[in-house]
């Protein structure tokens, strides 16, 4: 009956270490979101090798030269600051099924990164 018991508590130990610990990874976007210093480099190195170049796909370049340019476009519904959350850049990012990149769905820190510089009314700086 001890070793019953003592077996049984070996069990509760080793199944009670094996859950899934919760990430405690968290992230803070700074105060002021730059176009150049923090969405550009997402583009350059996430999209650009969709989106860039001569023949770039959905006809949206993200090149650095152009992209603003191309985003800020009010005909394609890219950046609505007023409606943050419905902008097609951001929808694009945070969708659960065929998410922007082809790749593989961003990480909520850097989708949340470009929602932040859209709700600051998308600035070019």
């Amino acid at each position: 009956m001890k070793s019953l018991f003592i077996l049984a508590l070996f069990f509760v130990v080793v199944f009670s270490s094996c859950k899934k610990k919760k990430s405690t990874t968290t992230c803070t976007p700074p105060d002021t979101v730059s176009f150049s210093g923090h969405i550009q480099p997402i583009f350059n190195a996430y999209c650009t090798s969709c989106h860039g170049g001569a023949s770039p796909s959905a006809n949206l370049n993200l090149d650095a030269s152009v992209a603003y340019q191309n985003l800020m476009n009010p005909q394609k519904g890219y950046i609505d600051t007023i409606n943050p959350s419905a902008s097609l850049l951001y929808c694009s990012m945070n969708a659960t099924t065929n998410p922007m990149p082809k790749s593989g769905k961003l990480d909520q820190c850097t989708v949340d990164l470009v929602l932040k510089w859209i709700q600051q009314k998308a600035k070019h700086n």
